[in-house]
This record gives C-alpha cells, sequence and structure tokens, in this order.
C-alpha cells in the first residue's frame, strides 16, 4: 500500500481537511468566551488565510467579516460551523452549495438528545447526498493539526505542550476525553501528528481517518478512543491491515451493561456488546487499553522506542525498594502479555561489580543504592544493555541521591540513542517530576512517574512485538 509525505497530501482523499488553503468560521463572533470567537482567535495562529463569516459583524480582531457563506472567496477547503444545532443545518448547506470540501459541525443537540436531533441528524446527510462535501460531526471538536498549526478545539487541551507535534494520530469520539487525555500527557511529553474528533459521525467517522492515517508516512502510532463502530466488521479488518505497517491501540468504552447504557445516551447510538471485543482485537493484532491513562501511555511508548526481541527485562534503581515492586509486577501472571526478569549474565555482573559500589547489588535487578552517579548510571545502562539475555531496561531515576543531577538526563539519552532495545525510565522528583519527564521525553527517552506504568508500558512493547512477528509469521 503506498505512503504519503507531507509534499503530496493534496493527492489523497481527506487531506485538504488537514491542510487546507483556507479556513472560514461560521458563527465568528467578537463576544468573548463564545464558541466561534474561540476557534477563529485559535485558526489565526496558522498562516493560511482564515475568514470570519457572520451577517452582522464588521471586524473582528482585524479582518474584515464576510456577511454570508455565499460570499467567500474561492479555495476555501474547510468551514468550521460553530453556531447552534438549529442554524447549523442551514450552514452546512450553504457551504455545501458552495463547493467547500469539508465541514466541521462544532453544535451538540444533534441525535444524542433525542428524535428532533435525529432529524437535524438526517438533514445533516442530505447535504453530503447532494453536495458531496463531507461532514465532521456534529457534536465534533474538530481536528488539532500541530505541524500545520491548526486547531479548533475550544477547550484547554495542551496545544502549546504539544506544538512540536509527533507520530500519533488520536482519533476520538469523545471531545472531553481526548482533551483532557491530551493535557494529563503532554505534561510529560507527547508527540501528536492530529487529533480529530469524531462526535455524531453522520458522515466521515473512524474507517475513513484510520484508513487515512494508516497510509500517511508521518503517523506511526493511532490511538483511538471508541464508544460504538461504524461497521464493527469492516474496522477490525481495516485496523488489522493498519497493524501491520503501525501500531493501533483502542479504548473500547461501554463494557458493561451499565457502560453501553451510558454510550447510547452521549452518543445517539447503541454499544457492541463487549464479550467478544478483546478476543476479537488479539486476532487482528489490535492493542486494547482500558482507561484514558493507558491509552495515552500506550501511544507514547509504540511511538517513540524501539520494539524488544522478547520479554526479559532488567531493572536499575538507586532506591531497592524500587526494584522489588518492579520485580513483582514484571513476573506477574494475571497480565494478558508475559514479561520476565532477566538473567544478567556472569560477564555482565563482573562489569557492573568494576564501576558499582561494594555493597550495591549487581543481580537483577541491579541496585546501584543512594550512592548512585550520574555516570555510574549512565555505565550501567550500557553494560546491562549489551547484555545478550537483556530485550528491555527498566532505569528508576531517583533524584534524591546526592550524586544525580540533571545531566542524568544526557547519559540515559546518549545510551537509548547507541542501542536499539527499549529503556523506559521511572522518573521522580517531587513537585518537579513531570518537568524531569518532559526532558526526558524531549531527548527521546520515555519515562512515566511511577513503576506500574512503566513495566505496562514494556508490557505493551512486548505485546506489539509478538504482534509484528505472528503477522510475519515468526517465532
Amino acid at each position: 500500500m503506498p505512503t504519503r509525505s507531507d509534499s503530496d497530501w493534496g493527492e489523497w482523499p481527506l487531506a485538504k481537511l488537514f491542510r487546507p488553503r483556507a479556513i472560514a468560521v461560521v458563527g465568528a463572533t467578537s463576544k468573548p468566551g463564545k464558541v466561534g470567537r474561540i476557534v477563529f482567535d485559535l485558526l489565526r495562529r496558522t498562516e493560511r488565510p482564515v475568514y470570519p463569516v457572520h451577517p452582522t459583524q464588521k471586524t473582528l480582531l482585524g479582518h474584515d467579516v464576510i456577511p454570508r457563506v455565499e460570499d467567500l472567496p474561492e479555495g476555501v477547503d474547510v468551514a468550521v460551523i460553530t453556531v447552534n444545532a438549529g442554524q447549523a443545518v442551514q450552514a452546512a448547506a450553504d457551504c455545501g452549495h458552495k463547493g467547500i470540501p469539508f465541514i466541521i459541525v462544532v453544535a451538540g443537540g444533534f441525535s444524542e438528545v433525542g428524535a428532533e436531533g435525529r432529524i437535524l441528524e438526517d438533514k445533516l446527510r442530505a447535504v453530503v447526498a447532494t453536495t458531496g462535501s463531507r461532514i465532521l460531526g456534529p457534536n465534533s471538536l474538530g481536528i488539532f493539526v500541530p505541524r500545520e498549526r491548526i486547531d479548533t478545539i475550544f477547550v484547554e487541551h495542551g496545544d502549546r505542550a504539544l506544538a512540536g507535534g509527533g507520530g500519533v494520530a488520536f482519533i476520538t469520539q469523545s471531545g472531553s476525553v481526548g482533551t483532557e487525555g491530551l493535557g494529563v500527557a503532554s505534561n510529560i511529553g507527547f508527540g501528536l501528528r492530529a487529533f480529530v474528533g469524531l462526535g455524531n459521525k453522520v458522515d466521515l467517522n473512524e474507517l475513513d481517518f484510520l484508513r487515512y492515517f494508516g497510509d500517511d508516512d508521518r503517523t506511526n502510532c493511532i490511538m483511538l478512543y471508541m464508544e460504538n463502530f461504524s461497521d464493527g466488521r469492516a474496522f477490525l479488518e481495516i485496523a488489522g491491515q493498519v497493524s501491520r505497517k503501525k501500531p493501533v491501540v483502542v479504548l473500547k468504552a461501554g463494557r458493561t451493561a451499565a457502560g453501553a447504557a451510558a454510550a447510547s445516551s452521549h452518543t445517539g447510538r447503541l454499544a457492541g456488546s463487549d464479550r467478544v471485543v478483546s478476543g476479537a482485537f488479539r486476532q487482528f493484532c489490535i492493542q486494547r487499553v482500558f482507561d484514558e491513562e493507558q491509552l495515552c501511555d500506550a501511544a507514547r511508548v509504540l511511538a517513540g522506542a524501539p520494539l524488544p526481541r522478547g520479554p526479559r527485562v532488567a531493572v536499575i534503581s538507586s532506591g531497592g525498594g524500587y526494584g522489588v515492586m518492579a520485580a513483582d509486577y514484571i513476573e506477574s501472571r494475571r497480565q494478558r502479555t508475559r514479561l520476565q526478569m532477566a538473567h544478567l549474565s556472569p560477564d555482565t555482573e563482573a562489569k557492573l561489580r568494576a564501576i558499582v559500589p561494594g555493597f550495591a547489588s549487581v543481580a537483577n535487578p541491579v541496585d546501584l543504592t543512594a550512592s548512585a552517579t550520574d555516570e555510574m548510571t549512565g555505565d550501567t545502562l550500557r553494560i546491562v544493555t549489551a547484555d545478550d539475555g537483556v530485550d528491555a531496561v527498566i532505569c528508576v531515576a531517583l533524584f534524591a541521591p546526592p550524586g544525580i543531577s540533571d545531566a542524568l538526563v544526557a547519559h540515559t539519552a546518549a545510551v537509548a540513542a547507541d542501542v536499539d532495545k527499549p529503556i523506559v525510565v521511572v522518573g521522580q522528583f517531587g513537585p518537579f517530576t513531570d518537568g524531569l519527564l518532559r526532558r526526558f521525553y524531549d531527548n527521546g527517552v520515555i519515562g512515566y512517574p511511577c513503576v506500574a506504568r512503566a513495566v505496562r508500558a514494556v508490557r505493551t512493547l512486548v505485546e506489539r512485538a509478538e504482534f509484528v512477528h505472528t503477522m510475519e509469521g515468526t517465532p
């Protein structure tokens, strides 16, 4: 299957949604706090033309306001409709007849509120059928593409922390789950390729975007939050095909009867039975998670760390208790993907003994004690990763020992850059933990604030490696 680079986005379906020539904001207003004002203000950051549309306003933030959609110039590829549900249908029709290829409807008040809302959605479908324009939403936060500085998300979402971009495409049926998850993940570093809020899916759905990002060579991981599937069988087949090229991680909510009922209330659609979801996902090599923290944690490590060759994990720490906890998590048999503590070779232990204090432990887990220094930790990492019996390393980076400083980040990053094995850090530094983990991330090292999440991240990598071997037909 072909792939796409940034230079030829325009040759592909959906391309103009993510790289439009110009954007219109229908319902843009000067009133502070209104969705139309917030979205227009966000979109002014992009380098492409952005046109405010409002029937009575003359100017907005130094821009001339266009009174009607039909008065827009040619070349507008995306229209963001920020008016209420009743007005949004006519606005979408106007945009469709104008020939604008993509329409984002952010208003709620459609099928999720009952029969009247479903009638409005049917009218939006008629716009698609009669004009050929594609609709994202309604009840959608739209899109966020950091590299293009295109952002229609009108609630707080860590946008400045995510501005550097990255390789993860996030497709979400819930705006709140998507934005809150991203906001927390961005505190410790998260590389976002694009965010897509599906909303009620009257037209564009998860299958469209799964295909699109599956072919995008700047996307290296796809994460989804879903409450129901537009076509479950098609989803499995398409996600299975995409998984041959890049990881697909799914948080499928509505697992219980109560959760399914809540999903129906939220989206206006029935959620499918959860009884066969996990088995089907594994059959098609789709990775499943169960909360928003797991979703973001999995995407971070899959996008930023190499895959291990096996399940053998070594642990390095300057605090013995952390090594014990890590060993417990690693050897747990309650997980669907098994890990095991690696056995260090006699040669590795001899090399470690030459650089660590005499009272330190050189068996796995390696305990450097509070005598650890930046250089000692870096040298230990290099020795342990060179052991053929080690497939992955968890390094507990405690900043309490007096010999540890911010230079540990550079020492760890230097080793990680030289080896093809994953190194996952547990970083703790009191109230400065998020900043520490962000520095690790900016230097190419994936880190988490606790042992359990770091072990889970390694487990995610091992599961992905197992899936890759399965798809390749190798043991």
